[in-house]
């Protein structure tokens, strides 16, 4: 009978370790998803009168980006990054982001990125433009490869911010200074 008890016992303490386990591989599944999201930060500097652009973006998926348009490993913010991964970043963000100020596209130059911990930095200035009334920004960065990419701008000017959510779908988006 002691047996018999000990063999029901075990055999529901497997059941449920099976379910924990089964639970727990289930739901690691949805913790380890990637999130494909870039941080872009607009401001207008009055003194200087251009624009300002801080990106933050993962290299690795950069990295993906630039081999499928380049063939090249660029290997970003690490120790064995490419001696051209620099000036492809440049001409790969050039490409995919603009401004339009006032209904005018912005001459953007790059000025180079910056690693950090799990993401990069990449740094743009604008052209001098006199005090924007609206501005449109277009970020497709990223957005031809991974479906989910979510590109977040945030605009500053003075003391008003406002931001857009841009995706694969309606990669750009317009905002008029001022308004709420």
């Amino acid at each position: 009978m002691f047996e018999q008890n000990l063999h029901i016992l075990l055999k529901r303490k497997t059941i449920r370790l099976g379910l924990v386990l089964f639970t727990l591989l289930i739901c690691s599944g949805w913790l380890m998803h990637k999130f494909y999201v870039s941080l872009s930060e607009i401001r207008y500097n009055t003194e200087t009168e251009r624009f300002e652009v801080s990106m933050r973006i993962f290299p690795d998926d950069l990295d993906r980006v630039l081999l499928e348009r380049s063939g090249i490993h660029t290997q970003l913010a690490t120790e064995m990054e490419h001696k051209s991964a620099d000036s492809l970043l440049m001409v790969y963000l050039l490409e995919d982001f603009s401004i339009e100020v006032n209904g005018a596209l912005l001459e953007l130059d790059y000025l180079g990125n910056e690693p950090e911990s799990d993401a990069i930095w990449c740094y743009m200035e604008s052209s001098k433009v006199v005090a924007p009334e609206s501005i449109t920004v277009r970020n497709a960065i990223l957005t031809e490869y991974f479906p989910d990419q979510v590109n977040i701008i945030q605009v500053y000017y003075g003391k008003w911010n406002k931001g857009l959510l841009l995706n694969r779908n309606e990669n750009a988006g317009k905002l008029t200074i001022g308004s709420n």
